[in-house]
């Protein structure tokens, strides 16, 4: 890793520079009260400055993925595939991560009130939060999928348009707005993060949808549940940070593609996932 170091100070330092020259700094490197640095008094380069300065990256996070982004039961410590790589972004930066749990409906609001300095969660990369916020490259594409009790009589998506089915989606994701459109005739239900399961047992959800990673891990565990047969939409997921902080954005970049050359990337993957990680062919990989 000596080397990811090396390369990385140096493009953090070079696109910096450039962003001073350019002229498209704030002034100082001030912080909100809440934490994270303030988006609006610290664009560009100032807001990285202003994040080095604290000694603290503040990252909005969904702790309820095992896997991609979960609580270890005996640490209690935030771990997985999405915190080792922003802990060894962090640990390039020279700060410490204060990890804030959020829930979904809020965290577009907090990257940009500078309550936290970038969402680091299985975020998919929607046209609309690309309007209010700057995303990092993607790091994977998931598909919707839809996951039911063993005993469910549906066996498909194709079942699922009907005024008796209840579908589950976590408040604010990207398929509160899509399942109305993807079934009208059913119901949608909206839940808190990582209560699906509960709402499933319980019978107060019959479906619940959302990324396929969200269920590998309970499927590994939980005998009494299975997924429906057929894809949803796919989706390609992205790490957030304020409106006009892509001096941030493009360090984190530099330092995903640094740990994608170096094979470090594919190690994480395969620790986390499961699986091995494959680069696409055309060189943006995923």
């Amino acid at each position: 890793m000596k080397r990811a170091k090396k390369l990385v100070g140096i493009t953090v330092a070079a696109v910096m520079a450039a962003a001073a020259l350019a002229g498209c700094g704030g002034s100082g490197g001030s912080t909100s009260g809440d934490g994270g640095s303030s988006a609006m008094a610290n664009s560009g380069a100032d807001y990285l400055e202003g994040i080095k300065e604290k000694g603290t990256l503040v990252v909005g996070c969904d702790p309820t993925i095992e896997g991609v982004c979960y609580l270890d039961p005996s640490s209690g410590e935030i771990t997985g595939f999405i915190p080792e790589i922003i802990n060894g972004f962090a640990s390039e930066l020279s700060v410490t991560v204060d990890w804030e749990t959020l829930e979904w409906s809020a965290m577009l609001t907090a990257v940009n009130s500078g309550k936290v300095d970038m969402i680091a969660a299985n975020m998919n990369m929607t046209l609309e939060r690309a309007s209010q916020i700057v995303f990092s490259d993607p790091y994977f594409v998931d598909h919707g999928k839809g996951c039911v009790k063993k005993d469910s009589p549906y066996q498909s998506l194709d079942d699922l348009n009907g005024e008796s089915v209840k579908i589950g989606v976590t408040e604010g994701s990207a398929y509160e707005d899509l399942i109305p459109t993807l079934f009208p005739e059913s119901e949608t239900v909206t839940l808190s993060a990582g209560t699906w399961q509960d709402a499933l047992s319980s019978g107060i959800i019959d479906v619940a949808f959302d990324d396929g990673v969200v269920f590998a891990g309970p499927l590994n565990v939980n005998d009494n549940i299975r997924l429906l047969d057929g894809n949803g939409p796919s989706y390609l997921n992205g790490c957030a940070f304020a409106m006009g902080n892509y001096v941030t954005r493009d360090a984190f970049n530099l330092y995903i593609q640094r740990l994608k050359v170096n094979g470090d990337y594919a190690d994480i993957y395969a620790q986390y996932m499961g699986t091995e990680w494959v680069p696409e062919t055309n060189v943006s990989s995923y």
